[in-house]
């Protein structure tokens, strides 16, 4: 979790005013799916004539607490459907409550679309600013980190990383904002219905979600080696382009081809763990949403057979039923989401390395201007290594004059390359300074 809430605070920030909106569309859309299945108990005791109760109005200010405001509310509804009983008769009282029913459905799916509807903004504005600063880092780090890293790689996690963040992070923040809200409005509905029954599912409940929640711990490390592999993939890809000519004629393709589908092979199997450990989730959490409304059904039930004075009578049972199945469909969102998130979180593990990638080459705070050259170029006493390797370049000694053509001769690795590279100041040296002559000298490092 802390490293879910690190990505939101690093990228979600701009977009405070969706999710907030987000936020607001489903506890509206919460409350009213709590009303529009209330109107399930009328519409029962009304079909099967079950009571025959008289209900009188009671003001609001009456209730002292919460738990007696919902008890205030009910029997007012209750009078108003007896009242309305009274005066147009049970079909047609029964009609309304059906029309009713018709048009909180119709609010209640509009603030679940708009609850969707602010969040596409936010999904793709994400992945485009995580694009953007992978881009602006790759311009901006120096070339020591490219010769450490591979092409392949690094477009691995600028495309398929990113994508698996689009995926797997951002898609999941609709659940994450939604599945607290409705779980804590049904919750909250359920202790108002049946204090007792509520508490006898809440000591089945932890169970039940310790057991969905178990299945995805591990998803995270296996997803990273599957991210790995998919790159090693693309790395060799982008190898055996680049170097087509040498395979060629060296005779190399069978090689290369048995190399590339040992890659592709570790590929396979490492995703066929993930996609089957996610495949999973789903029969899991519905065997035991199942078994839990089948326990509480049974514990209900016999309250209700064996007791003349059951804490609830059969429709209020039934539209907690509704509502305890109505809270098992966001538990289960939420195991979607724990096993989507360790994806997303190890591809933006990845993909931070880019980001987070640390600029070795400081400039200094107050930098010399360097005019046109007038006479020379001059190294002095340079020596330069790749990190803690062996020194490539040692004390190195020349004179460019100005005008004149300098050829670099030796073999392969010599360092003839990289005596350039250190002109444009794409490494800095170990030791010594690069100038021109007859200007203000100008070290390679501010304490070089």
């Amino acid at each position: 979790m802390k490293e879910l809430f690190a990505f939101l605070k690093r990228f979600i920030r701009p977009y405070t005013r969706n999710l907030v909106g987000s936020v607001a569309y489903n506890l509206l859309s919460a409350v009213l799916n709590v009303f529009s299945f209330a109107l399930l108990i009328p519409i029962l005791r009304i079909l099967f004539k079950i009571s025959t109760e008289t209900y009188e109005y009671v003001p609001f200010s009456e209730a002292g607490s919460m738990r007696e405001f919902f008890h205030v509310l009910k029997d007012n509804f209750f009078y108003l459907v007896t009242d309305f009983i009274a005066q147009y008769g049970e079909a047609k009282t029964l009609l309304i409550l059906g029309v009713v029913l018709i048009f909180m459905t119709l609010l209640k799916t509009g603030c679940y679309f708009g609850s969707a509807a602010v969040m596409v903004p936010l999904r793709n504005g994400v992945v485009r600013d995580i694009r953007i600063q992978i881009y602006d880092k790759v311009l901006s780090l120096p070339m020591g980190f490219f010769s450490k890293e591979r092409k392949g790689d690094i477009i691995t996690r600028m495309s398929g990383d990113v994508s698996e963040i689009e995926n797997s992070l951002t898609q999941s923040l609709d659940m994450l904002i939604k599945n607290p809200i409705l779980i804590l409005v049904y919750l909250g509905t359920l202790v108002a219905i049946s204090w007792q029954l509520t508490i006898f599912t809440l000591v089945i409940g932890p169970l039940i979600i310790w057991v969905m929640g178990s299945i995805g711990r591990k998803l995270k490390a296996k997803s990273l080696i599957v991210q790995s592999y998919w790159s090693e993939t693309m790395s060799e890809l982008e190898e055996t382009l680049g170097g087509l000519r040498v395979i060629k004629a060296f005779l190399a393709e069978d090689k290369m081809s048995k190399r590339f589908a040992g890659s592709s092979e570790q590929l396979r199997k490492a995703s066929i763990r993930v996609n089957l450990r996610q495949a999973l989730a789903h029969p899991v959490s519905e065997f035991m949403g199942t078994a839990l409304i089948v326990v509480v059904l049974w514990y209900g039930g016999t309250l209700i057979l064996n007791s003349a004075n059951a804490p609830i009578d059969g429709p209020t049972f039934i539209y907690y039923l509704t509502i305890l199945y109505s809270v098992i469909n966001p538990i289960k969102d939420f195991s979607k989401a724990g096993y989507a998130i360790p994806k997303g979180l190890a591809s933006l593990e990845r993909v931070d390395k880019i980001l987070l990638a640390e600029n070795n080459i400081k400039d200094p705070e107050n930098p010399v201007q360097i005019g046109a050259l007038n006479k020379e170029i001059r190294y002095e006493g340079v020596s330069f290594s790749y990190e803690q390797d062996r020194e490539v370049l040692h004390e190195i000694n020349l004179t460019i004059p100005r005008g004149k053509t300098i050829a670099l001769v030796g073999q392969s690795g010599s360092g003839k390359s990289t005596l350039v590279d250190l002109l444009p100041r794409f490494y800095d040296v170990n030791q010594g300074r690069i100038y021109p002559r007859h200007l203000p000298q100008v070290t390679a490092r501010p304490d070089g």
